[in-house]
């Protein structure tokens, strides 16, 4: 059989793992999964009947956006497809857990990491498309960005997916922003690079590129003390499914193999969140581009510490706000200091606390007067974390208050509603329970040419569920399938077992072509669909 026949059919050399499946069944599971998505979408839409309602053609309306929310929550399943190898691959071919007990297992840690994430990684998936672009494209271009990224991505890890290849879903859903965000701005005349803020997919992609070297080199080292403190044979022969490792590693594997979902549950998981949230700000922004739910009083202390910022910063009676708020733009674009930001930034502040003065809840304003809101709000937030991390003439008074007013604008901005989350939840855990199976195999028979053993199945998960709560805190995106691909390689190199190069040259030439393949297949797609 060659090579390629062996990636599509995705044989193992463990048929007794894989029992072959009845047609039947899975035909049914498939019927099941297809009426269960459907009544999940007529309960989202439910959950938007009320916003749905001002946004003028209804019928129109819930058909865009129902095919929207699908194919967001579709991404999502393919996201669980593809990862959910890298937690249960360890388990499975160390004869710690059968197959079905570690998916399952897997699904519900899952589902917990995104119920119980922070957000953090959801706003900066958002950010990577400002979101003064987003409330300010009409609603025919926001459905074409959001379809043609959203096509891109899932085009690319199914098919990824069926030549049983680790790819990340993390560098597929950043490329088709890329994408389709320089498409967007070029073909409004704003020039290529105007869509995306460069500063924060810096940020993901120095994320997305070093974390895989992370997770080789540690994986590589924590087996070498592994072994040195534990100077058992067993542990770092390949495993045996009949004569499973000692009783405090397979607690150790359990254990790490839970976390590393819970872990991926609660970072990529919020990419689907961020991935909905942009649906929402661009299809109904009166009901989601401010936090309706923000509380009298926090709403209160925003107007006083907007106050407070205009009575500190420098005072010029000539400027106007319009005036102002090219200033600040200006700024943004060219991040050099000039002595004409803070007085700027002192009348947007004292506008915005105008604004405020006389609001109790954000649910008074109309559609277009939240949209304004949140731009001037969203302005006013990345100057002050321009200047917070510059080398901006500041006191220290000045910038305690500035960095209290950019927290509360972001507390103000921005929420996701908890039905977003359980439905980013469920798509997550059945995703994790369907076609794991080829992923699984070539983590675990095709990286080497001798199975896992089970230290290294411990050293390659501990480093990717550490690596992968890390990046939660700090809000960064990181690929599950390539810190755990690539901590599996670490710890074989460092065990000095043999490598299947044929399978890592495949395996990183799909990595080298996943952003700019999605990129330019979502700039294609976006193209097409406005032009038509």
């Amino acid at each position: 059989m060659s090579d390629y026949s062996t990636f599509a059919r995705y044989t193992s050399r463990f048929p007794t793992l894989y029992p072959a499946r009845s047609v039947r069944r899975q035909r049914l599971r498939a019927l099941v999964a297809g009426l269960l998505l459907l009544v999940a979408i007529g309960w989202m839409m439910a959950q938007l009947s009320a916003e749905m309602s001002t946004a003028g053609n209804l019928f129109s309306t819930r058909l865009l956006l129902g095919c929207a929310l699908l194919l967001a929550l579709g991404f999502v399943f393919v996201n669980g497809m593809h990862d959910t190898a890298n937690a249960v691959t360890t388990v499975i071919y160390t004869g710690t857990l059968s197959p079905g007990r570690a998916v399952l297992i897997s699904a519900v840690a899952n589902m917990l990491g995104v119920l119980l994430a922070s957000g953090v990684v959801a706003w900066g998936v958002m950010s990577l498309l400002p979101a003064e672009g987003l409330l300010q494209v009409d609603t025919r271009h926001g459905y074409a960005l959001i379809f043609a990224l959203l096509l891109a991505a899932i085009g690319w890890n199914l098919t990824s997916w069926y030549f049983a290849i680790p790819s990340s879903s993390s560098h597929a859903l950043l490329g088709a922003m890329l994408g389709v965000g320089c498409a967007s701005s070029l073909l409004n005349g704003n020039g290529a690079l105007g869509g995306i803020d460069w500063h924060q997919a810096g940020w993901a992609g120095w994320a997305l590129l070093l974390s895989p070297l992370l997770g080789f080199v540690v994986a590589g080292l924590l087996l070498l003390v592994m072994k040195a403190l534990v100077p058992n044979r067993q542990l770092i022969q390949p495993a045996d499914l009949h004569r499973p490792p000692p009783l405090w590693l397979r607690g150790m594997l359990l254990l790490t193999s839970s976390g590393v979902s819970f872990a991926h549950g609660a970072n990529d998981g919020q990419k689907g969140m961020g991935l909905i949230m942009v649906i929402l700000l661009i299809a109904l922004p009166g009901g989601f581009a401010l936090n309706r739910t923000l509380p009298e009083q926090a709403l209160t202390r925003l107007s006083v510490l907007a106050a407070q910022a205009q009575a500190q910063l420098p005072q010029r009676g000539d400027l106007t706000l319009s005036v102002a708020e090219r200033e600040l733009q200006r700024y943004l674009q060219q991040p050099r200091w000039q002595q004409e930001v803070l007085p700027a930034l002192g009348t947007v502040t004292g506008n915005l606390h105008q604004r405020l003065n006389t609001l109790t809840r954000f649910d008074q304003l109309s559609t277009r007067e939240a949209t304004r809101l949140r731009l001037q709000m969203s302005l006013i937030g990345k100057t002050l974390h321009q200047l917070l991390s510059g080398p901006a003439p500041l006191t220290r008074n000045e910038r305690s208050l500035l960095t209290a007013l950019a927290g509360q604008l972001n507390q103000a901005s921005g929420v996701i509603p908890w039905w977003v989350k359980i439905m980013v939840a469920l798509a997550l855990g059945a995703g994790t329970l369907t076609g794991w199976q080829r992923i699984a195999i070539t983590i675990g028979e095709r990286t080497g040419k001798a199975p896992l053993s089970a230290a290294q199945g411990a050293s390659s998960e501990l480093v990717t569920m550490t690596t992968l709560g890390v990046a939660e805190q700090f809000g960064l995106p990181v690929s599950t399938t390539q810190v755990l691909t690539c901590g599996v390689a670490g710890s074989m190199v460092a065990n000095r077992s043999a490598l299947q190069w044929r399978t890592l040259k495949r395996m990183g030439l799909v990595w080298l072509l996943t952003l700019p393949v999605c990129a330019l297949m979502a700039a294609l797609v976006y193209t097409l669909l406005v032009t038509l």
